[in-house]
């Protein structure tokens, strides 16, 4: 019986501990860890190209090629599609405080932005979004070459330019689109053209 016993705690940790997330898994609030076992298997049953069961969150020997980020931020997404605002951003600044590449960080950020402009507040679109922006020099050489040599459309930029507009800072909004145009970061020109036309009035 003990030999059963000791054969089951040496199989505990499962994803979490190929992870190293064992730990920081082990140390959450009964209903924190409730919440990532409850995502954890929502994905398992929605994704038919999941590769994990819900068991395997916990217990055997589990090879992943997810990163820490990458997998809270997995679980986050899940929450955001079942429209559970809270539990993704709980998630998602879980997923942002973990060791990792900067490109992870900024498509966790991308997430929390859009987050935010489910929930409509406007303090954290301009918090997430500036996050981004600023971030974007770290992460910005790996995301092109990971899309052939071109930087896509970025939303935390478009909604930081719309935050700083809103808030009458027309001055750095047209820093920012200056800065999109440097880079090669698409942007609208019918924002350009209205930021330019207030500038030129002020």
């Amino acid at each position: 019986m003990m030999g059963k016993v000791l054969k089951i705690f040496r199989k505990e940790g499962g994803l979490l501990k190929a992870l190293g997330l064992w730990d920081w898994y082990k140390a959450l609030h009964p209903k924190e860890q409730k919440t990532v076992k409850y995502y954890f298997s929502l994905r398992c049953i929605k994704s038919l190209k999941f590769p994990y069961k819900p068991k395997d969150l916990e217990r055997g020997d589990v090879l992943t090629q997810y990163t820490k980020k990458t997998f809270l931020g997995m679980l986050a997404q899940t929450a955001l599609l079942e429209k559970a605002l809270e539990d993704a951003e709980w998630l998602y600044l879980e997923a942002l405080n973990m060791d990792g590449e900067a490109l992870e960080d900024h498509m966790i950020l991308n997430d929390l932005v859009i987050l935010a402009q489910k929930q409509k507040d406007y303090e954290k679109m301009e918090r997430y979004s500036k996050a981004d922006v600023d971030l974007f020099p770290e992460y910005e050489e790996k995301l092109r070459r990971s899309n052939k040599g071109v930087i896509p459309a970025l939303n935390s930029f478009d909604v930081y330019i719309y935050i700083l507009e809103k808030k009458g800072e027309v001055e750095r909004a047209w820093g920012i689109l200056s800065y999109m145009e440097e880079r090669g970061i698409p942007f609208y020109e019918e924002t350009k053209k209205r930021i330019g036309e207030k500038l030129s009035v002020t």
